[in-house]
């Protein structure tokens, strides 16, 4: 059975991007024969510097979407970066493995430093999140297009690991959605849609209402021509709302250019059909507004257990049925063989 791991930053509030391009692929994927661990991966945010009452905030409403996503538990489990101490060990033995040019040539890098500054987090984010996806020895990684350079630089650190001290770790493989992995802005289609931008009008929202949803469609970027085509470099902004239209609508982007050709040349069909992301989510937000209206929720509801491990585990705090805590109880004792395995190597 495969092992799969994501991560998703508690960072605001969750948009269609995330919906999009994670939560939907991790519902699907927990229906699949695989062992599943979907993390919240907070320690990652703490290079934006969050508020710490907005960080525990949104780490709970993110735990709730993710609940309300319909996402398997039965071969699943939902936890908390930081409620497992062992993401933060191995990253600092996994940094025995990567070079400082490497971290330097990472494009996020680059890109967040101008915004955050260059403080050592930024850069050594890509081992972290090394360690996220190789203490479950995960076999697949779905992430974003944006995350491919960070999965490259995981799969060379894991097999320098293995060179040294034997096959520990499986080299993970990449896996996404067939569109949708990257969501850009509505109305800066160069950028990607984000929880951490200010472009409020370019980043459709899991709690808008289905009136400002359509209202950011309308007014979405577009270009000059009439010509209707998916071109990334130069037509992004009409690239952009095809591929949200063809991962709503489960389309391949040569289908929905057909489809949009023949209904509409004008492209006024994806303005008529931007209720579809409030219609493609009606289930979870339904589900999440039950959840949200029962403060109580994650002690009082079934099949969804929380269970809090004792100290000698670190404390974690796991989302899952009773086995599969027993299962990621397994993995932390594994993890930790190898830590001893390591350092026995290393330093006799």
């Amino acid at each position: 059975m495969k092992t799969v791991f994501s991560g998703i930053q508690p960072s605001g509030l969750v948009h269609l991007g995330n919906l999009l391009g994670a939560i939907n692929n991790w519902a699907k994927l927990s229906n699949e024969d695989s062992k599943n661990y979907f993390c919240i991966v907070d320690l990652h945010s703490l290079t934006a510097m969050p508020n710490k009452s907005d960080l525990k905030d949104s780490i709970k409403n993110t735990l709730k979407v993710l609940l309300a996503s319909g996402i398997n538990l039965e071969n699943s489990v939902i936890y908390v970066q930081s409620d497992l101490k062992d993401h933060a060990y191995l990253s600092w033995i996994l940094s025995n493995f990567c070079q400082v040019g490497e971290l330097q040539r990472m494009t996020q890098f680059k890109e967040k430093a101008s915004s955050f500054g260059t403080h050592s987090g930024l850069l050594t984010y890509p081992i972290l999140m090394a360690a996220d996806i190789l203490i479950h020895k995960a076999n697949e990684v779905p992430v974003g297009d944006d995350q491919t350079q960070h999965l490259e630089l995981t799969r060379n650190i894991a097999e320098r690991f293995n060179n040294n001290y034997g096959e520990i770790f499986p080299i993970p493989e990449k896996t996404s959605g067939k569109y949708g992995a990257r969501l850009m802005s509505l109305r800066h289609p160069e950028n990607k849609m984000s929880k951490s931008s200010d472009d409020i009008n370019g980043t459709i929202y899991f709690n808008d209402s289905k009136d400002s949803i359509i209202k950011k469609f309308k007014s979405s970027v577009t270009d000059s021509s009439n010509s209707i085509a998916y071109d990334i470099k130069s037509k992004a902004g009409i690239s952009n709302l095809i591929e949200i239209y063809s991962s709503i609508n489960n389309l391949e982007i040569k289908e929905t250019e057909k489809n949009i050709i023949e209904n509409n040349p004008n492209f006024i069909v994806i303005n008529k059909k931007a209720g579809l992301p409030v219609q493609g989510g009606t289930k979870i937000k339904e589900n999440l507004s039950n959840i949200l209206s029962n403060s109580d929720y994650l002690n009082k509801t079934k099949p969804y257990i929380v269970h809090r491990i004792d100290k000698d585990t670190s404390g974690v705090l796991i989302i899952a049925k009773n086995r599969e805590t027993a299962k990621l109880l397994t993995t932390l004792l594994r993890i930790r063989k190898i830590h001893k395995t390591y350092l026995a190597v290393s330093f006799g």
